[in-house]
């Protein structure tokens, strides 16, 4: 179902030392994008926000925020979400060549899940 990550953003203290050790400790690529400060490992990116920084949906203290990029279309997602009875905190939203679905997991930890549209 689920066939890479497409971001993880991690809330630091500091965004350029959180870079600066990904890159030293785990040799992954410092980036910079219109989404910030980050790293990046093959088609996977961490991205890296400040303490008060959060997105619209604001992660609890101490939690992730995690997208991740799905193989299956829309519709299979919305019926497998159903029949786990999932709760969506929005979805599915069209986000152009994705269509977006956000939820937490146990702990409330935030997960996005997008689904590539066919063209």
């Amino acid at each position: 179902m689920i066939k890479r990550f497409d971001l993880i953003v991690l809330t630091v203290a500091d965004a350029v030392r959180s870079q600066a050790f990904y890159k030293t400790v785990f040799n992954m690529e410092p980036m910079s994008s219109e989404l910030g400060i980050g790293v990046a490992f093959g088609e996977e990116k961490i991205l890296f926000q400040g303490i008060g920084d959060e997105l619209r949906h604001h992660a609890l203290e101490g939690s992730g925020h995690i997208s991740l990029i799905s193989d299956l279309s829309a519709e299979q997602l919305i019926m497998h979400f159903e029949q786990l009875q999932v709760e969506l905190l929005e979805g599915p939203v069209d986000q152009g060549d994705y269509v977006l679905f956000v939820m937490y997991d146990l702990d409330r930890n935030l997960i996005q899940v997008k689904s590539k549209k066919s063209h």
